[in-house]
């Protein structure tokens, strides 16, 4: 509201009424530092209101707009006499804070911290390649000839690595802060037109206080005001991005235009001055900085996808819960056995008295010792063994050599107490499978009819299944 007040003022005091242009150009000049202050105190309002990274956002946003209202206030004081007067060292000075902290804030609220460094590369190649070309075709050629103050084109320039990094930036940003980014961006659009006339004046020589720039910097900087987020959009903020993809070959189309300017000088028998020769050589550092973070980025990237797929890998083949292999990781170990050149025998193991543990101590109680009962294979098993859970209270242990003592071992290791004082027992079937005369399907079958012949015999019992010929 208070910006919106300044700028009321304005339209009041310097287009409506019939103010002397002195004092036109004073009031028009104290109204810009007004509405400076004004969007600096509402950045850094919500900058208290926030955390983390959005907070050293926010605080930059507020800290480039107090950069400006600064050197607003310090140039209408050099000027206050004449209407007009050269921004001094100490207001450029300021200038040069906004300029500097605008796209830092950018950086700082959207994103991860490599992504914004991309968007930052993307911004600068944008805004550097512009250059070449406005130098290339305009500027250049005005220095050449001795013409003044063509450095206040630098404002227009920042103004478009801004608005670029801003409209790059927008893909990625989440929903709290994709509004107010939205709307700076309007704003910075409408400081661009103000800093590309104030430019053009300035050359031309006819700027003074009060005229056309200052009204699109009233506009840009009131907006930019009404941009800051309110309590509302930062109430319960956990994330800055929303994982979008900023358009990766934006930066290319102006680069591609500067290097075809280039070329065109060359081919014309023109020749590089030491500023076009200085902003190729940026350039080049650009882009080889920005494919060395999209290189890293790969990387990462394809150590991620490696971690991933070896996790899926393992998830597919094992138990959840007991991080034993399940059916189909036992199946693929069987068919590798069985494919080799040892004999190997399976043990199939149903757990005996395990359902009233379920029914008495709960399915959490059950569940732990399902995974003691794990354990506990591991180690009767051994080194060479494969252990798998197929299913409720199913195991089965895959191992090459005599079976028998691994057998007696489980059915030790299953006797002992588990947790609570809680005991159980095990049925165990044996079959036996010879490298190219069977398939898993088979060596199963064998072992499961070994198995209720156990149980059958009383539990808790050992029970072979006659051998492959």
């Amino acid at each position: 509201m208070i910006a919106l007040a300044f700028a009321a003022l304005y339209l009041l005091l310097v287009v409506v009424l019939p103010l002397p242009p002195a004092a036109a150009g004073r009031i028009s000049q104290l109204a810009l530092t007004g509405v400076g202050l004004c969007a600096a105190l509402r950045w850094g309002r919500a900058a208290l209101r926030a955390g983390g990274r959005m907070r050293a956002g926010l605080a930059l946003w507020s800290l480039a707009a107090a950069g400006w209202a600064t050197g607003e206030g310090i140039w209408v004081l050099d000027g206050w006499d004449t209407g007009l007067a050269p921004a001094s060292s100490l207001a450029n000075a300021c200038f040069v804070v906004t300029m500097v902290a605008t796209p830092l804030a950018a950086v700082l609220l959207v994103g991860t911290p490599s992504a914004s460094l991309r968007t930052l590369f993307d911004a600068l190649m944008i805004g550097t390649s512009l250059f070449f070309v406005l130098w290339a075709l305009l500027l250049g050629p005005l220095q050449r000839s001795g013409h003044p103050n063509i450095g206040t084109v630098a404002y227009a320039l920042t103004d478009v690595v801004v608005l670029s990094l801003l409209l790059l930036l927008l893909a990625d940003a989440g929903p709290a802060l994709r509004a107010p980014l939205e709307i700076s961006a309007v704003g910075i659009l409408v400081m661009f037109v103000a800093d590309i006339t104030y430019a053009a004046q300035t050359i031309d020589g006819t700027y003074r206080f009060g005229a056309l720039p200052d009204a699109l910097w009233m506009v840009a900087f009131t907006i930019i005001a009404v941009a800051a987020p309110h309590r509302s959009e930062l109430r319960g903020v956990t994330r800055l991005s929303d994982g979008g993809r900023p358009r990766a070959y934006l930066p290319y189309v102006p680069f591609l235009l500067a290097f075809v300017t280039g070329v065109s000088i060359l081919i014309g028998g023109g020749r590089m001055d030491r500023m076009l020769a200085a902003l190729s050589m940026t350039l080049t550092a650009l882009v080889v900085s920005r494919q060395m973070l999209i290189l890293g980025d790969n990387r990462r990237l394809t150590r991620q996808l490696s971690t991933l797929v070896e996790d899926l890998r393992f998830r597919a083949e094992h138990d959840a819960l007991t991080g034993l292999a399940n059916r189909a990781g036992f199946e693929s170990g069987a068919e590798r056995a069985l494919a080799g050149a040892r004999p190997v025998a399976l043990l199939l193991i149903d757990l005996d008295g395990f359902k009233p543990v379920n029914d008495t101590y709960g399915h959490d109680a059950g569940d732990r010792v399902l995974v003691e009962v794990g354990r506990r294979l591991r180690a009767a098993a051994g080194a060479d063994g494969l252990v798998a859970r197929l299913g409720g209270d199913e195991f089965a242990v895959l191992t090459p050599g005599d079976p028998a003592p691994v057998a007696d071992r489980v059915l030790a290791a299953l006797g002992e107490a588990f947790d609570a004082g809680v005991r159980i027992g095990a049925s165990v079937g044996i079959a036996f499978g010879k490298p190219g005369k069977q398939r898993v399907g088979r060596l199963v079958r064998d072992a499961d009819m070994a198995m209720y012949e156990a149980k059958r015999d009383g539990r808790n019992k050992v029970v072979m299944a006659a051998r492959v010929a």
